[in-house]
């Protein structure tokens, strides 16, 4: 099969939806990891660097489902918010482990692209939903531990930008 070129360029769109898709995946589970090592520094006294550091990369090895559990347990969150964190953790699941198995039938036509399309953007929008519904509880957090909201993104802003 050497010198076969097959052009790809018609899965771009979908190619660029999931890449977002995925990052919006790793958002959701460093916030909830974030979340949970400043609710333990701040009922457990101050964490030193090192121990929020470490705290931060335990969390981020775990895997979504025990995150989930982790700050449920932390945050007195509604049935509604649970439903929406539940959500989200299903449609990152299936994005990450069974998209490409389940649908790769889809994308061998424009009508099957569309459709696909059409289920990355509702799967990334669960994320998106729990993701909002966690900014406010990640920001509360930060200001009770002292943190100036602006630097904080502000550093944030450099250390992506820089990397």
């Amino acid at each position: 099969m050497q010198g076969v070129k097959i052009d790809t360029s018609a899965l771009n769109p979908i190619y660029l939806e999931m890449g977002a898709a995925v990052q919006d995946c790793q958002r959701l589970e460093l916030y909830i990891s974030f979340i949970v090592t400043l609710l333990t520094d701040l009922s457990d006294g101050n964490l030193s660097d090192q121990e929020f550091r470490g705290s931060m990369e335990n969390l981020g090895s775990q895997t979504l489902g025990r995150l989930m559990d982790e700050i449920k347990k932390r945050v007195g969150f509604t049935d509604e918010a649970v439903l929406a964190l539940r959500k989200a953790q299903r449609g990152r699941n299936f994005l990450i482990h069974r998209f490409y198995n389940e649908r790769s039938d889809l994308l061998l036509s424009q009508e099957g692209r569309e459709k696909a399309l059409k289920e990355i953007q509702e799967k990334r929008g669960a994320v998106n939903v729990a993701n909002a519904m966690l900014d406010p509880v990640m920001n509360d957090l930060i200001r009770l531990k002292g943190i100036d909201l602006e630097q904080f993104r502000s550093e944030v802003e450099q250390r992506f930008e820089g990397s």
